[in-house]
């Protein structure tokens, strides 16, 4: 076979896988459109392009952060939500190599919308700090990133111990946070099956983890917020018709 055969047979082959590419391109788009879940057409959710211009940080521990991420990330005004590991002096810590460290969840919000006070409402709320923590890595505790959270945190803790006596929680002051494994990120979320919408909306683990939609969700697949709380905002969360349905049915099941 001389080389101008050789050519032509590449360029023929070439041509046919262009074709069933398309055809099979085609196929999946029209699949997804019969199914009303077109991903390829999903743009970011609209709560997330949304993003203020300001925003603040705050940072508590609160035992296991799996719930206290959930119970954070449904809040308006809330941002986005992290899990990590602070307070310690162990280089790089992990979840099987903690260290002195304590399981944190971090909270970017819009002050505007919800105020830290709101926010160490739910921290006291959320816990019982009268128990001391069988072990460090779950300690009760406020990092303050500034004097003003400092003051607040402070006052309330005097509050509690004037209604509770003995409080455990330690107040401390925010030097560092350690991201937590991926899969401890927004745990209940990726164990239900609207991560699937999620997966198709995000090209990284990264835009997932900074997503509000993601937050929210999370919040309300954990048990928190009501069915009212969803219906005013679900619509801006970038779901599918099939995801939003999904949704509403778990959050009607927690919320009876």
């Amino acid at each position: 076979m001389n080389n101008l055969t050789k050519i032509t047979v590449l360029l023929i082959i070439i041509a046919v896988v262009s074709v069933l590419v398309v055809r099979y391109n085609q196929k999946e788009n029209y699949m997804a459109a019969e199914t009303g879940d077109l991903h390829s057409e999903r743009k970011i959710p609209p709560i997330d392009v949304a993003v203020p211009s300001k925003t603040e940080t705050a940072t508590f521990a609160l035992g296991c952060f799996w719930g206290a991420e959930a119970r954070f990330g449904w809040i308006p005004g809330v941002v986005r939500t992290h899990v990590g590991y602070a307070g310690g002096t162990t280089e790089n810590p992990t979840y099987h190599n903690i260290g002195d460290y304590i399981e944190t969840v971090q909270i970017i919000y819009d002050p505007r919308v919800v105020s830290y006070e709101d926010l160490i409402a739910t921290f006291w709320e959320g816990h019982d700090p009268t128990v001391p923590p069988w072990k460090r890595q779950y300690a009760s505790a406020i990092f303050y990133h500034s004097e003003s959270q400092k003051q607040i945190a402070l006052t309330t803790r005097d509050r509690e111990k004037e209604k509770y006596g003995s409080v455990y929680t330690e107040i401390i002051s925010f030097s560092g946070f350690y991201s937590a494994e991926e899969y401890h990120q927004k745990y209940n979320l990726q164990q239900s099956k609207l991560m699937n919408e999620f997966e198709a909306i995000y090209s990284s683990f990264e835009e997932f983890l900074d997503s509000t939609a993601a937050a929210r969700i999370n919040g309300y697949v954990s048990g928190f917020g009501t069915l009212a709380d969803l219906q005013k905002e679900i619509d801006t969360y970038g779901l599918s018709s099939g995801g939003e349905k999904a949704l509403l049915e778990i959050v009607e099941a927690l919320d009876r």
